[in-house]
């Protein structure tokens, strides 16, 4: 069960990386890794302390926002890997990173050179972990330990603490 909704993703969080039907799954798996990091401390829901609530939830996010590019850097990868590049419009030849897609009237959109530039420093770092677990795992403990570090449970036991109380 995701600790966190799109609504939350959205409006507090102002994330826009991840597309809302891709949300829920992302979001879960997200979750998922938190358990992990936290020794299952989540598992009985989130801390009753509002402020700590939300850090959760914005670390589920951090984590979501990582999975998905982790994500799309394997379809890259993949898709290179194919030799994927597409025909089509006025242009002709189309490829490059996608930002977006249709179903109706089959419409694909691009990153434009700059948009690439703009993103280049976060994706670096993302394609640099796609593929090797232990990278991966590097990047998304990073993304929610800015959230988690001093976060404590119900019982007031911190979130990251690896021991026993």
């Amino acid at each position: 069960m995701a600790y966190t909704t799109f609504t939350f993703y959205e409006q507090i969080y102002h994330g826009n990386v991840v597309p809302a039907e891709d949300f829920d799954r992302i979001a879960d798996r997200a979750s998922d890794f938190l358990d992990v990091i936290t020794f299952d401390r989540l598992a009985d829901g989130l801390p009753s302390d509002e402020r700590a609530a939300t850090k959760v939830q914005k670390a589920v996010c951090a984590v979501c926002d990582k999975l998905y590019q982790l994500e799309l850097a394997d379809k890259q990868a993949l898709s290179a890997a194919a030799g994927g590049t597409s025909s089509g419009g006025a242009g002709g030849v189309t490829s490059g990173v996608i930002t977006s897609k249709s179903a109706g009237s089959e419409s694909i959109s691009y990153a434009s050179p700059s948009e690439m530039a703009n993103g280049a420093k976060a994706w670096s770092a993302v394609y640099q972990a796609a593929g090797d677990a232990q990278e991966t795992n590097k990047l998304l403990a990073d993304a929610a330990m800015l959230y988690l570090a001093g976060v404590k449970n119900d019982d007031g036991v911190p979130l990251l603490y690896a021991g026993t109380r």
